[in-house]
This record gives C-alpha cells, structure tokens and sequence, in this order.
C-alpha cells in the first residue's frame, strides 16, 4: 500500500526530524555526563520534573545541534523533538520544563567555582575510562571573548586586550588547560576581561596535577607563562616546563648576544629535524635558575635553545619586504611636484625629520638610503597693490625647494637584518637525554591543538561570541557550559581520526557538493553536519488504535562514524516503535 493510501484512509501522518541529536545524547550518556552533572549541580528540595543534569544536557544537545546558545528557543525545539527526546533519555519530558527560568537556575549552578571544579575532575575521569585520551604533555593558553555589555566594578565584563580584535566591547578570559596531542580541554578558568595572564598559569596547573594525579610530566605555553615563579613551581611540583621567553628585558639584550655569536661565526648550529623536514637550525646552552617558592628556595639546571625557525625567518622576510616597498613609496610621495595643495619643503632639517619619521614608522631604519638635492629658482615679483606697468617696482627672490632625488634599498644592511630573522628562545628543564632539541621544537609546534579548541568555542555550533546572557553568574555558567561542548566535540573529531588511521582509511561524503573529497583528518563540524544533511527523519503513522513508526536509514558513512564513537546505530532505531 503507497503512503499516499495510507494518509487518504488513516488519521494522521507527523513526521520529527532526528538528525544528529541521537549522536549527541548518546555520547554525552556514554560519557555519563547527565548523572555527572546532577551529582555536582544538585537539585532543590522541591525541584520537580527533569533534574537539573538532564535539563543541562538538554540544553547542550540543542546548542550543539541547533547552533544556538540562547534560552528562550530550546523549550519549541523540545516540542518539535519531545518524542525523540524522551525515547532517548528514558523518561517523560515536559516542555515547559525547559523555560527560560528553569535553564537561568541550571546556570547558577553551573557558577558554582567548586562544584565545577569538581565536575570537570570527574568528566574527565569518566572520559578516560571510556576513551583512551593520550596525555603526552598539557598546554596551557589564555583566550577572551567578548559580549554587547555594560562593564560593571568587579564584574566578568571588562575591558582589556581582545584577542578577538574587538577592543570596542567587554570581554572576559578564558585560561585553558589541555591533553596533548589530541586538545581535549581539562580544566577552564573564567576571569575578568581586564585580567593579566601571568598570574593564571599557577592556580590552573594545581587543578590540572590534582585532577591527573601524577607528576613528571612537560607543561608548555607562550611567553607569558615564562614568568620566573611560574617556572620554579613547576620545578617544584616534580614536573617539566618548556616556553618561549618573551623578546623583552634582559632577554632582549641576551638574545642579541646569542644571535650576534652565531652571525660572526663563533657558534656552530644544529639542523633541526622533524621526520624528513627541516625547520630550522639552534644551539642550546645550561645554566642555572633559583627563585623562591612559599619561603624555599628552588635551584635548577634550565636549557636555553636558541633557534632559528625556517618558516618564522620566511614570514619575517616577506613583511619586511612589504615594509621596504611601503616606505619607498612614502618616501617619494614626500616631495610632489609643485602645485596648489601639495605641500614643499623649504628647509633641509624639516625634510630630514620627515625621512626619519617615515623609516621609523616603517620599521626600515638604516635599510634605506634616501638622497635629495636643493632645487633654487630666482622669483621676480611685483611690489605692492596694482596694475603692473613699466614703471612699477619689483623685486627679485630666490626660491629654495628640497626633492627627494634617489631612494636606494641598503642590500648589506638588509642582508644583516636578515640573518637576524626567525629567531626564538625557549628554555626547559628537560633533559637532553629525555628530548633533544628537535623533539623540543616538536613538542612545542604542536600548540595549535589547544588554538583548535579555542575555534571551536568561538565558532558554529558553540559560537560564545557573542554571549547572550547579562548577569555575571549567568555568563560564567553559560561559558562553562560551552566549554563541556568543546570537549564533546573535540572527543568527536579525536576518535574518528584514529579510528581512521588505525584502519588506514579516509572519510568522503562530507563535503557537500564534492562527494569524491576525502581526508583524513575530518572535522566535527562536519561530521555533525553529514548526519543534518542526511535529513533523518522519524515519521508515525496512525490508523485508529493502529501505529507504525518509520526512520530514514543511516548511510554507511553515518554509521561509520557512529562506530569510530563506539556508538551503535540503535540509537536511531530504538525510536521505531512499530506495533503488529
């Protein structure tokens, strides 16, 4: 019997989209994060319906699924699902539940420094459990993210340097601390947006030893986190540092030194290796390090490396290059022909001040040879008011013009610039015997895992920026709800990468319009995005007292993915529930 019979001579027809949202819960339950959070979140006394932990994993489901991040749209998305929903979840859903005020509770909650700290702990646990997540080193980093709000005295939203190029508007700190190599968040503090980052390292790193229980292993960051304290606590926690100093300071002064030792040849340089590619070149000396920590002193053998980065010097290269021609031009347009509105310099000096300004505004000071010359004229001019006539006065004036004759690039002094370029300095207090130099620049280009995670916060479907949330309990709960959705996806996208590469595989059919692409390295965008696109739908059919459910099947790629989350595709086809 065709549909269309069906719909003529029974009651109804409705249909529920599915899409991803069965991925999601059912990663989140493998995970046990509902009973997680309503351990930690609590409930009150007189709290009925849905806990607090289901209606937080509700919530998720729908930003991740939806895109969206507000309140007020999740309780018309549980009524289009509420039958996926709870098949899903195993109990009765009422839609009101999921209101405005309901979730506004859940992040209070959420705000609660301690019970969060306690939560991410046991997340992360769980996830091991569940997960094999390799812990090879952890990398720490600072990220801000901004909102349309009204900074208040001691409140989230402040003003300070945005990372997201938005000075215009308030923003708050995130300092997180992630697993390498895969990225996986472990811990996330939340700070006004006005904070410093130096102080941030410490307090998170203590979580962090405390939520792995153990020590030895290698913390890395940037040049903030290489402030002398920070080192020696990590020396006194038994465990390892590796950084970039900061070209500030001393260092500034030392790094010329280091650098002028390898240009005047008095200091031969490795390769720098990693598997068949060159990036670079170093050397590396010891010395010793001691600061003071709670009243002890901590005294310590510290690897200095200084390298040249292949692709940092290249970078370098090329903005200079941009600099020289952007100053020539300036240059030239210093003296215009003569004419109405184009301004002449009469006297030497003014136009000496204005080469200068101009090389040093474009960084080329000393890489420039600019040479004029003076220009003079003899002006006759008439005395006075009135006609000119034979018998009136004149005068006779020498007009002096300086233009600018040749602007000659200084290739020597350009030369010796360049052989300055790509040079860094990390120190470490790992042994030689335990990571080479080359392994060092290894571990430390791998930095992007965590840079990875920040996109994912900020991007689709999480997007944090901007928040809209107003209350300072509301947005650090609303934040750190994100945040377990960054894990999420991050989980996602590491297990299906190694699943792939264990069996040696690529993944097509992600792309949209270009079926035959394939890679490797999928995104969980993507892959989400793959299940939405296969327009899963669930339809229930009723006769009278006679129903029949029907679900769009799973494509083998779909079903591909579930088993590299060790999902099972029964997640979609629990929500049939056919009668005889």
């Amino acid at each position: 019997m065709s549909l269309n019979n069906i719909v003529a001579q029974n009651d109804s027809v409705a249909h529920e989209r599915v899409d991803d949202i069965p991925l999601i819960m059912g990663l989140m339950q493998k995970l046990r994060l509902p009973e997680i959070l309503d351990l930690h979140l609590g409930n009150h006394g007189n709290h009925q319906g849905l806990s607090n932990g289901w209606l937080a994993t509700l919530w998720l489901v729908y930003i991740l699924s939806e895109s969206d991040h507000r309140k007020y749209t999740v309780q018309g998305w549980v009524e289009r699902h509420q039958h996926t929903l709870e098949c899903l979840i195993g109990q009765p859903i009422r839609p009101v539940e999921c209101n405005d005020d309901r979730l506004e509770i859940v992040l209070r909650r959420l705000s609660d420094t301690q019970a969060w700290e306690a939560l991410e702990t046991e997340l992360w646990q769980n996830t091991l459990k569940v997960y094999a997540i390799e812990v090879e080193g952890i990398r720490l980093d600072s990220t801000t993210t901004y909102g349309y709000h009204t900074p208040m005295e001691d409140g989230l939203m402040q003003y300070g340097h945005s990372k997201d190029h938005r000075p215009d508007q308030p923003q708050l700190k995130l300092m997180a601390a992630a697993a390498e190599p895969s990225g996986h968040l472990l811990g996330v503090d939340v700070h006004p947006g006005q904070a410093a980052d130096d102080p941030l390292y410490v307090p998170l790193m203590k979580r962090v030893r405390q939520m792995l229980g153990r020590s030895g292993l290698l913390y890395m960051g940037d040049s903030k986190m290489s402030a002398l304290a920070t080192r020696a606590d990590i020396v006194a926690s038994d465990d390892y540092y590796l950084m970039p100093l900061p070209r500030t300071g001393d260092t500034k002064d030392e790094l010329e030194a280091w650098v002028d030792a390898v240009v005047n040849g008095k200091q031969p340089l490795q390769p720098i290796w990693n598997d068949e590619s060159l990036l670079g070149a170093g050397y590396e000396f010891v010395r010793t390090q001691q600061a003071e920590i709670d009243g002890e002193c901590v005294k310590w053998h510290e690897r200095v490396l200084v390298i040249c980065s292949l692709s940092h010097a290249q970078r370098q290269e090329k903005r200079l290059e941009q600099k020289l021609t952007q100053a020539q031009e300036a240059l030239w347009k210093l003296t215009p022909p003569p004419g109405r509105g184009r301004h002449q310099y009469r006297i030497a000096a003014d136009l000496q001040t204005a080469v200068d300004q101009v090389l040093e505004q474009y960084g080329v000071t000393g890489l420039l040879q600019v040479r004029w010359e003076c220009e003079e004229k003899l002006v006759t001019r008439y005395v006075g008011p009135g006609r000119p006539g034979p018998n009136r006065p004149r005068k006779t004036e020498r007009q002096v013009r300086y233009v600018i004759t040749s602007v000659k690039r200084d290739e020597p002094a350009i030369a010796g610039q360049r052989r300055r370029m790509g040079w860094q300095v990390r120190v470490t207090n790992l042994s030689v015997a335990k990571a080479g130099i080359s392994q060092c620049e290894e571990y430390y280009r791998r930095g992007w895992c965590l840079e990875h995670g920040f996109h994912l916060l900020k991007d689709k479907p999480l997007g944090i920026r901007p928040l809209y949330v107003r209350k300072d309990d509301q947005i650090l709960g609303l934040t750190r709800l994100l945040t377990l959705g960054a894990r999420l996806l991050t989980l996602i996208q590491t297990q299906v990468r190694r699943g792939l590469k264990e069996q040696g595989e690529e993944m097509g059919g992600l792309h949209g319009g270009l079926p035959k692409l394939t890679t490797a390295r999928p995104t969980a965008k993507r892959m989400l995005k793959a299940f939405v696109r296969a327009e899963i739908t669930l339809t229930r059919i009723q006769m009278g007292e006679y129903v029949r459910w029907h679900i769009t099947p799973l494509s083998p790629l779909l079903e591909k993915i579930l088993g590299y989350l060790d999902l099972s595709p029964s997640l979609y086809t629990r929500l049939i529930e056919n009668s005889t």
